[in-house]
């Protein structure tokens, strides 16, 4: 019985963890993806993890003025206040807040100009 349920688990953590890696899709970030896929087709960054998707917002926020970079911690305040929402909820309120800053152009290509290219979910190769 007691691995049954072991099993149960496992193959539940195995479904959660699969849909957590799947790219945030929706309105908040369909502005972001036309872009990649405009800027860089070939490259298929969509694929990106949550965590390389982290860095190159990192980075782009960081070239931001510090009055957009407070508006981009309010969203992520504001959207992903629970403990268990993780990186591609914080990933979501960011790219939704740069599009709100008319900066998806701009961060899209940061992102092109960061990673050559996706062969599969999260595995990506960085140009740094």
């Amino acid at each position: 019985m007691r691995f049954g349920s072991m099993i149960l688990a496992l193959a539940g953590a195995a479904i959660a963890w699969s849909v957590a890696a799947q790219p945030a899709e929706g309105p908040t970030t369909d502005h972001y993806y036309a872009e990649l896929d405009r800027q860089c087709p070939e490259s298929q960054l969509q694929l990106l993890s949550p965590g390389q998707l982290r860095d190159g917002v990192d980075d782009f926020m960081s070239s931001l003025p510090q009055d957009a970079q407070t508006r981009m911690r309010q969203a992520e305040l504001a959207r992903c206040s629970s403990a268990g929402e993780g990186v591609a909820c914080v990933n979501d309120a960011d790219i939704g807040m740069i599009d709100e800053l008319g900066q998806t152009d701009r961060f899209a290509g940061s992102i092109c100009a960061a990673f050559l290219r996706c062969r599969s979910q999260g595995d990506c190769e960085s140009l740094r």
